[in-house]
């Protein structure tokens, strides 16, 4: 079977004297017998897409209509010879459209090196492996802890401390669709249940919202939840994708979520969640389509910790506002992750927020609540600060948003390091731009 596969996909490429490459990483890793998901990475296709001339004639939906098609005309004719190839092989694959690659499911050394042995411009590499930041919960617990209850022990303090409830004289975030990427959502939660606007489930395809951690659930809460003012923007309406399980998560399972935000145009997405990696860009598409569609990413910096170019991927990356750790008396958080990015000599984080002890949802009950720590909890602060934003400015755009934000952070007394070196002044590495005040982004 493989001689003929081989012989047709040859065929095809005749003209061509390019070939795949596979990363050494993989080759190694598959040497002792392995089966592992894989990744066939193809040429962008985004830049060819946003050069067509159709798009200049559209805005809005129809422009992010039109992008679709375009895309997913434009990674289909350059993924089909290789997955006819991949078919004959006997591989289970999944072709994607938002970045233009293949997720090869469970493959073999032999697998991989057939397919590395095809003529074509690729490169087959190791998954990333998304993985949601580590965060710290209070101790076990043997029933569900009521707000009141809870807030004896652990004062409730992050939305109160950006100012988010000065800003709600004149947004709560009406009118806006926030996405989140995580683990799931706990929808019966009393603080949940009535954003409620959509749901899709890349890891098991459950028809209903469920959340296997409670890291999602939390974190949308703080984003948006309706009860005890544990939300930033309490009448924003959320969307939830899928991606992580209790066993961690997937980089097709990211991809999948990331094309079904892109489908249902949210005006935020939130990601508490990054890779191991720091130098990656298998991201960077995918960021890049939801920043063509107006979709403004927002991503926690990571909890990797105080050293210099600490902070992960994608939290790293130019296109997304990214966001680090700060406690109560607004010093950075210890394990909140440092810039500067390894990617470009940029400044990151973008701006930081409150990320220690964080009470939102739980889930142990509809009227549960918990505290978490880890820039998990300051991202999606911030991801509220934009939907405030974008409910009292409809048209403003990413530019518009990272504007505000930076210009109104409140900029505590620098008293931290990136490594060994102090940093001085603002922007800087650890705080970013300062800690994110909703009410004087609004404009109060």
């Amino acid at each position: 079977m493989y001689s003929n596969v081989l012989f047709v996909v040859i065929s095809y490429y005749i003209h061509s004297s390019l070939a795949g490459t596979v990363s050494t990483e993989l080759l190694s890793k598959l040497k002792n017998g392995e089966k592992v998901n894989a990744i066939l990475e193809l040429p962008s296709v985004f830049d060819k897409v946003m050069s067509n001339p159709a798009l200049s004639l559209l805005s809005g939906n129809g422009k992010s209509n039109m992008m679709e098609i375009l895309m997913k005309q434009a990674t289909s004719s350059s993924q089909a010879p290789l997955l006819s190839a991949i078919k004959g092989f006997g591989i289970s694959a999944t072709p994607f459209w938002i970045t233009n690659d293949i997720c090869l499911n469970n493959v073999d050394l032999k697998a991989v090196q057939s397919l590395g042995a095809l003529p074509g411009v690729f490169n087959i590499r190791e998954e990333l492996i998304p993985l949601l930041d580590p965060v710290v919960v209070q101790p076990a617990r043997t029933k569900r802890v009521a707000f009141d209850e809870y807030t004896k022990k652990y004062p409730h303090w992050g939305v109160n401390k950006i100012e988010a409830p000065a800003a709600w004289s004149k947004t709560k975030g009406e009118n806006v669709i926030v996405a989140i990427i995580d683990s799931g959502v706990f929808l019966e939660h009393e603080a949940l249940k009535d954003g409620y606007a959509g749901w899709f489930d890349a890891v098991e395809n459950a028809t209903n919202p469920i959340d296997s951690t409670a890291h999602g659930s939390h974190a949308l809460g703080t984003i948006l939840g309706r009860t005890n003012n544990i939300g930033v923007a309490p009448r924003a309406k959320w969307i939830a994708c899928r991606a992580f399980n209790k066993d961690g998560g997937q980089e097709r399972w990211i991809k999948s979520c990331a094309q079904w935000v892109f489908q249902q145009r949210p005006r935020v997405v939130s990601n508490s969640w990054g890779t191991a990696s720091r130098s990656s860009t298998g991201y960077d598409d995918m960021i890049r389509t939801w920043r063509a569609a107006n979709i403004i990413p927002v991503f926690s910096s990571g909890n990797l910790g105080g050293n210099c170019s600490s902070i992960r991927y994608p939290g790293n990356y130019a296109d997304v506002i990214s966001v680090g750790s700060t406690t109560k008396s607004d010093a950075i958080s210890g394990f909140s992750s440092r810039g500067p990015s390894t990617r470009t000599p940029m400044n990151k984080p973008d701006i930081s927020a409150p990320g220690e002890w964080i009470i939102s949802v739980g889930q142990d009950d509809t009227k549960d609540y918990t505290a978490m720590s880890g820039t998990s909890m300051a991202c999606p602060h911030v991801a509220g600060v934009v939907a405030l934003l974008l409910s009292a400015n409809p048209t403003w755009k990413y530019d518009d948003v990272l504007a505000a934000l930076t210009r109104t952070a409140d900029r505590p007394s620098v008293t931290t390091k990136c490594g060994e070196t102090p940093v001085n002044g603002y922007p800087n590495y650890a705080y970013g731009y300062g800690r994110v005040n909703a009410k004087r982004a609004v404009g109060l």
